[in-house]
């Protein structure tokens, strides 16, 4: 497996690692996937499903079926990304290499996307997941090669999540513009939009990772996949952190996937729902970093729990009074938004796992843990998607009648998340119980 340099135990963190620098040129880098992330979850479902190529029962589970794919592929990028292209730029080499085949094939899937039959656009999502993953593993990787200490790692991914919720303002500020230079354009004309930002932060990207300090990597041969899996299942703060990656996913993705209904049918805001996910990303920008300075003083695992029991007290005010017109919508988005933050927490917690799976394995997998954790991301919006249109299709929810069923939809946009968000507090408290018994910083 491949091993990072890095300080040995017990040596003194080295000062000039997280220089301001390398910390905003690696969060630079993050850019083209923390975007594309969300038109899966927020704009491609609705926009597939008013195509009509492929019925709304269909819907989830075709974003199922890619997410099987991504159990396959994702642990093969990772252990590739450790394992091959040995030397100093390893991490930059993988993610050049993905950057074409992604802007490709977002392009095929914003243009003709809702129009293809299942089977096409199940290829086109697979190979679009695939270049996906060994961008962001990569890159995820390089950051926990930076790193020193628990407080390293939460400066490191807190300026990631930092930049990516501004990156996602300005890609939500091209459909919201959209919506209001062109008025009734349809959710092709938004996601069009959203994805045409791509084309700058690409290029931004592309800067930015020569602006990244290498890291020597130096590979092993063979893949033993029986070490590695018993490796994994028999060190429990890994797997209750995948655990709390699922979950808190699971309920990002379920507030995602319904926000494009949620907003026309329980607001009656369809014509502003764009403008309102512009919102809900002004608030994420504003409190990641009050989030971040929250979690370097008073540890990661209490303030994820307390994002949890924000959002879902905010989630339950609504059905007891719901944001009436816009300006109280727009509010509800804003501090809506000041709680997407989980990634912050679980990709840094994952950066202070690693040198303990070192330690234990006697190399380092930071790649393939990565891969895992992004899996856990993927299979939690996946099956939000899901199940979100299942219930939707057992309540007999129509997107062109949305009206009819507006409160079994809101119920499931709270209590979807809400109940995730439990669970994984429930996990996070185990994480918490092992770390006191084996003294060690998460």
């Amino acid at each position: 497996m491949a091993t990072i340099a890095q300080s040995p135990t017990g040596a003194a963190p080295e000062q000039s690692a997280l220089r301001p620098r390398t910390v905003a040129a690696y969060a630079a880098t993050a850019g083209p996937t923390a975007m594309l992330a969300l038109p899966f979850s927020v704009y491609l479902p609705p926009y597939i499903a008013e195509g009509g190529a492929i019925p709304v029962a269909l819907v989830g589970l075709l974003f199922s079926l890619t997410t099987v794919w991504d159990g396959v592929v994702d642990p093969l990028i990772g252990t590739m990304i450790d394992r091959f292209r040995p030397g100093m730029g390893a991490h930059r080499r993988w993610m050049l290499s993905a950057l074409v085949p992604l802007s490709l094939l977002l392009a095929v899937i914003v243009i003709v996307g809702n129009t293809l039959p299942f089977a096409a656009l199940f290829l086109v999502m697979v190979l679009f997941y695939s270049s996906f993953s060994l961008y962001e593993v990569a890159q995820l990787s390089w950051g926990a090669a930076l790193v020193r200490s628990p407080a390293d790692s939460a400066l490191l991914y807190g300026a990631r999540d930092w930049f990516t919720k501004i990156a996602l303002i300005v890609a939500f500020a091209a459909p919201a513009a959209a919506q209001i230079l062109i008025p009734g354009v349809d959710l092709q004309g938004r996601i069009m939009a959203y994805a045409a930002i791509f084309l700058i932060l690409a290029p931004v990207a592309l800067i930015a990772i020569a602006g990244v300090p290498a890291r020597a990597v130096v590979v092993e041969p063979g893949i033993g996949w029986r070490r590695e899996i018993g490796a994994s299942l028999s060190f429990p703060p890994l797997m209750l952190l995948l655990g709390v990656q699922f979950l808190n996913s699971f309920a990002f993705g379920s507030l995602t996937s319904l926000f494009v209904f949620f907003a026309a049918s329980v607001l009656d805001l369809d014509s502003q729902s764009a403008l309102l996910l512009f919102a809900s990303f002004i608030g994420g920008a504003i409190a990641s970093p009050v989030w971040t300075l929250l979690a370097r003083r008073f540890g990661k695992p209490l303030m994820m729990m307390a994002m949890a029991l924000l959002i879902s007290s905010l989630l339950f005010a609504t059905l007891v009074q719901e944001p009436r017109g816009f300006v109280q919508a727009a509010i509800f988005s804003l501090m809506l938004g000041t709680g997407f933050v989980g990634l912050l927490f679980t990709y840094s917690m994952l950066a202070d796992l690693i040198p303990r799976d070192a330690e234990r394995c006697g190399r380092n997998r930071s790649a393939f843990l990565f891969a895992l954790l992004n899996l856990m991301a993927k299979f939690g919006v996946a099956a939000a998607i899901a199940v979100s249109y299942v219930l939707l299709d057992l309540v007999g929810f129509d997107p062109k009648n949305g009206a009819a069923a507006a409160r079994e939809l809101h119920l499931l946009f709270v209590l979807q998340p809400a109940a995730s968000w439990m669970l994984m507090i429930g996990l996070l408290v185990l994480m918490h119980r092992h770390a006191a018994r084996r003294p060690a910083s998460l």
